[in-house]
C-alpha cells in the first residue's frame, strides 16, 4: 500500500475514529463564530509528519525568508536605478522608498508554499506580509482531536504535537509592535485595514476576534489595547504618532490585499518608528517571485554562507525569469523559450505576484498548443518566471466523499521572523488535479501534526 497521510498510525486512527465523515463539521457551536460555515472544506484527518520533517520545515520557514529579504540588496547592491528598472518599471522614487523601508530590516510574517517531493521539500513561492491565509486553522484542531480517540486520549503535545499558528502569530505581532515602536505606553492598539466595499458585519466579526486574541496576549505583557478596523484613509499622522480618531495606533495589518498604495501618513509613521507595518514598500518587491531566481544565482556564486547556499540550491527548484535569454538547465545551455516549449512536462510558468493559483501554468497538464500560447504570453508580459516542476509525492488521503485515494499536496508553512509557526496543507486527488492545488480551486485543507512513532 502506498503511504498515507497518517504514516504508520493509519490503523490506530481507523480503529479509534468516532465517525466516518472525512470532513470537519464547520456548522458547530464549538467553533468561533468567524470560522463557522468556513468557505473551504477541512479534513477531519490530520497530516502527520515525522520529527525530522518538522525540523526541515522549521529550517526552511525561518531561514529562506531571511535570505530572500537580503537577495535584492546582494544582487543589485542597492543600486536605485537597477532596482527601479527591475521591480518598479523605472520609477526611481518608489525604488528609493522601497530600499529605505527594506533597510530597516523589520521582521515580517511569511507563508511558504512547498511541495514534498522525492528529494524533500521544495519552495514554490514565498508570501510575505500580513495577508497570509491559513493561520486561523488552529481553531479546527480541538474538533479533530475529539473525532479520533487516538488524538483525544493522549496528552496533547506528546505523541501528536500541533503548533498553534494563530497564537504564535498574535504573540509575534504584539512583540513587533512593542519592539519597533519602543513605546512606553500601557495601551497598544492594532489597526486592520478594511476595503471600502467590504461587508460591515464581517469586519465587525474579524475585529472582535482579533481584539480578543490581542487583549489576551497584551495582558501577559502587562499591557492593554484594542483592535480597530477601517479604511487606510482614516489613519492620520500627528506629531507623536499615527492615529485612528483619538487612538494612537502601534501596528497596521492588511488581511485581504485591500491596500494598493501606502498612504503618506502611514509611510511617515513607519519610517519614524511610530508604527509596525509588515506590508511596507520593501516587502512589496521582496515577495516578487523573480527573487527566487536571484537567490539561486547568488547561491551558485557563493554569495551567502556555505550552509545557506546549500539550503537555497537544495530546496528552491531551478527557477529563471521568462525572457528571450540563454539559461543553463541540468548542465546544458538552452534558449529558455525553446527549452520550455520542447520540454513542457518539466516546467511550471507563473506570474511574479499572483494570488490563489491564478496565472499558473503547469506544462504537464496542458496541450502543446495551450502551453506554447502561455509561454508566448509570458515572454510578451515580462512578468513571469519558469520553475522546474516539483512533483508532489502521492499520499493516500480521504476525499470529500470519504474515499481514500492518492492525492497531491501543497504545504503552507509559516515563518514569523525567526519563529516557526507551523504548517497546513491543501490536497487534491491525483486523478482530478490540474497541477494547481489551491483552496479556491477545490482543494481540501488539512492540519499538520508532528507524530512521534516511538511513543506509540
Amino acid at each position: 500500500m502506498e503511504q498515507t497521510i497518517l504514516l504508520d498510525a493509519y490503523t490506530a486512527f481507523m480503529e479509534s475514529s468516532k465517525e466516518t465523515s472525512s470532513l470537519v463539521d464547520t456548522n458547530t457551536d464549538e467553533l468561533p463564530i468567524l470560522f463557522r460555515n468556513f468557505k473551504y472544506p477541512i479534513s477531519a484527518y490530520p497530516i502527520l509528519v515525522t520529527k525530522a520533517q518538522n525540523q526541515k520545515l522549521e529550517e526552511i520557514s525561518t531561514l529562506i525568508p531571511e535570505l530572500l529579504q537580503r537577495a535584492p540588496k546582494l544582487y543589485f547592491q542597492n543600486d536605485v536605478k537597477k532596482i527601479a528598472d527591475f521591480y518598479f518599471d523605472g520609477d526611481e522614487m518608489i525604488a528609493q522608498f522601497a530600499i529605505m523601508c527594506q533597510e530597516r530590516e523589520v521582521p515580517v510574517s511569511c507563508r511558504l508554499d512547498l511541495s514534498l517531493t522525492t528529494d524533500g521539500f521544495k519552495v514554490l513561492e514565498v508570501n510575505m506580509g500580513s495577508a497570509i491565509g491559513g493561520i486561523g486553522l488552529q481553531n479546527f484542531a480541538p474538533i479533530i482531536r475529539k473525532t479520533h480517540a487516538v488524538l483525544s486520549n493522549e496528552t496533547p503535545g506528546k505523541q501528536f504535537k500541533f503548533i498553534q499558528s494563530q497564537d504564535l502569530y498574535i504573540k509575534f505581532i504584539a512583540q513587533q509592535m512593542l519592539a519597533y515602536t519602543q513605546t512606553k505606553s500601557p495601551e497598544i492598539n492594532l489597526f486592520l485595514v478594511a476595503d471600502a466595499e467590504s461587508e460591515k458585519a464581517n469586519n465587525e466579526l474579524i475585529t472582535s476576534f482579533f481584539d480578543t486574541l490581542l487583549k489576551k496576549e497584551l495582558k501577559r505583557k502587562g499591557k492593554r489595547g484594542n483592535v480597530y478596523m477601517n479604511t487606510i484613509a482614516s489613519l492620520k499622522m500627528r506629531a507623536d504618532g499615527l492615529y485612528f480618531k483619538e487612538k494612537q495606533v502601534h501596528g497596521v495589518l492588511i488581511l485581504d490585499f485591500s491596500l494598493r498604495d501606502i498612504s503618506p501618513d502611514l509611510f511617515r509613521g513607519f519610517i519614524m518608528n511610530n508604527v509596525y507595518f509588515p506590508d511596507h514598500l520593501g516587502v512589496m518587491y521582496v515577495r516578487d517571485k523573480r527573487n527566487l531566481a536571484l537567490m539561486r544565482r547568488l547561491a551558485n556564486e557563493g554569495k551567502y554562507t556555505e550552509k545557506e547556499n546549500k539550503l537555497i540550491l537544495e530546496c528552491i527548484p531551478w527557477t529563471e525569469i521568462v525572457t528571450n535569454a540563454t539559461v543553463t538547465f541540468q548542465g546544458k545551455t538552452h534558449n529558455i523559450i525553446t527549452l520550455l516549449k520542447t520540454q513542457k512536462d518539466q516546467f511550471v510558468v507563473k506570474i511574479i505576484d499572483g494570488l490563489q493559483g491564478k496565472d499558473v501554468f503547469v506544462g504537464k497538464f496542458m496541450t502543446n498548443a495551450d502551453w506554447e500560447t502561455a509561454i508566448d504570453e509570458a515572454v510578451k508580459s515580462g512578468k513571469y518566471i519558469a520553475q522546474e516542476f516539483s512533483d508532489s509525492l502521492n499520499l493516500i488521503a480521504p476525499t470529500k466523499e470519504g474515499d481514500w485515494v492518492p492525492q497531491k499536496l501543497v504545504w503552507g508553512s509559516f515563518g514569523f521572523g525567526d519563529i516557526y509557526g507551523g504548517s497546513w496543507v491543501r490536497m487534491s486527488p491525483v486523478k482530478t488535479t490540474s497541477g494547481v492545488i489551491n483552496s479556491a480551486t477545490g482543494a481540501v485543507e488539512a492540519l499538520v501534526f508532528e507524530y512521534d512513532a516511538t511513543l506509540s
